[in-house]
């Protein structure tokens, strides 16, 4: 998909507020404001373990927080304790500034839904957030998903169990028996039958039913798939919200829908506060080409580091370059680790920009032609022959990637 020129960031902005000025509360909140728009919009699959981990590590080490210290402050004391719960039990299951103890964070999770369990309401806003009703919230969402995410995926693709309560006109199980004929899950494929059950749950109002049935209709009726998109995004799904910006960013014919880059962005914009990953990577490329909307290049900063965070790779490339080449806020040692996320995830350009960091010795990172070796030697398993020797890559030789 062809979207705006990435220029990312410019090298002589003054973005960073340096992190030393929040103090930890103010830094905890935001943590667990991130983590409730996320856990609110997140669809429970195997890998959301790892999602959530990795969300975590990205959010401490872009905020300078050392785990160990993060996880003592917040033990610290009785209130702390009850204030944090839900992230003190975050940090027992995996570990984070603290010895694995699974049973504890259990523990932990279960005591605190328990103990407020006629309390927690909703949050619609977290502008007006009470961190005591959030921190219940997020506990709750930990309890279920780490005690009960295998039952939870297995019942979403269970076509057995739902197509008796779909027959009965659940709507949520008449998605996923949409799902289930649409992908084929525990029955034969059926793109006529996934149409079908989806229309009956949109008859409930199902917003995810409605954006799955326009997603059915994009390819062959794009004036009935926009409607349906529209429908599910005036309900608050972002994957919808990201696919109405689509159509104005592109315009259709189809719909009469004219290109329009401005309104395109206002519902990238809704789709990121959702937590959108690639939404939240466009908004901060408006934001820094000020080509469509005024150049604002802190609220750029702001929305690609969300985005890094959130796990998205261009973005975490983006939020790398900047802290190497920024004059004002350069930071190689975030840059470095950056990069090193990526190359552990074996993404070929960050594999060569490590073995380039050590041959070089950029960014404060001490010479080391072993290690320098040993990356571009892994660069080499993605080609068959390879560009250049590894002698000339040690004497200096690069290539373009």
């Amino acid at each position: 998909m062809n979207m705006p020129d990435n220029n990312s960031f410019s090298s002589y902005s003054n973005i960073v507020k340096y992190d030393l000025s929040y103090n930890f509360n103010d830094l905890i909140t935001n943590l667990l404001q991130e983590l409730y728009v996320i856990l609110l919009n997140i669809d429970i699959k195997n890998d959301i373990e790892v999602q959530l981990n990795d969300f975590m590590n990205n959010f401490l080490f872009e905020y300078d927080l050392d785990p160990k210290d993060v996880f003592n402050i917040m033990t610290l004391n009785s209130q702390n304790i009850f204030y944090y719960s839900s992230l003190i039990g975050f940090f027992y299951q995996y570990g984070i500034g603290c010895e694995i103890d699974k049973i504890k964070a259990s523990d932990i999770f279960f005591n605190t839904v328990k103990n407020n369990s006629n309390q927690v309401s909703l949050i619609t806003s977290c502008d007006d957030y009470d961190i005591k009703e959030l921190n219940n919230i997020i506990s709750r969402y930990f309890y279920s998903i780490f005690l009960y995410k295998d039952v939870i995926v297995h019942r979403k693709n269970n076509y057995k169990l739902h197509i008796r309560n779909a027959e009965r006109g659940d709507n949520v199980s008449q998605y996923y028996v949409g799902n289930c004929y649409r992908y084929g899950i525990n029955i034969k494929h059926d793109y006529n039958k996934a149409v079908e059950w989806y229309s009956k749950s949109s008859e409930g109002s199902n917003i995810r039913a409605f954006y799955s049935l326009g997603y059915c209709h994009d390819d062959r009726d794009k004036k009935k798939a926009f409607e349906l998109y529209l429908k599910s995004a005036k309900k608050g799904y972002k994957h919808a919200l990201y696919m109405v910006g689509n159509y104005y960013y592109y315009g259709t014919y189809e719909n009469d829908i004219l290109e329009d880059k401005n309104k395109a962005f206002e519902w990238y914009l809704k789709a990121a506060k959702k937590g959108h990953t690639f939404s939240q990577y466009l908004v901060a490329i408006y934001y820094n080409d000020g080509k469509y909307i005024p150049k604002n290049e802190e609220k750029g900063f702001y929305w690609n580091r969300k985005a890094a965070i959130n796990g998205y790779i261009d973005a975490q490339y983006n939020l790398a370059k900047y802290y190497l080449d920024n004059s004002i806020n350069k930071n190689e040692r975030k840059a470095f680790i950056w990069y090193l996320k990526l190359a552990n995830k074996n993404s070929q350009r960050a594999i060569y920009i490590i073995a380039k960091y050590y041959r070089d010795g950029i960014g404060g990172i001490d010479k080391n032609l072993k290690e320098a070796t040993k990356w571009f030697n892994q660069l080499l398993k993605f080609y068959k022959n390879s560009p250049i020797t590894l002698n000339d890559f040690l004497n200096g030789l690069n290539i373009n990637i």
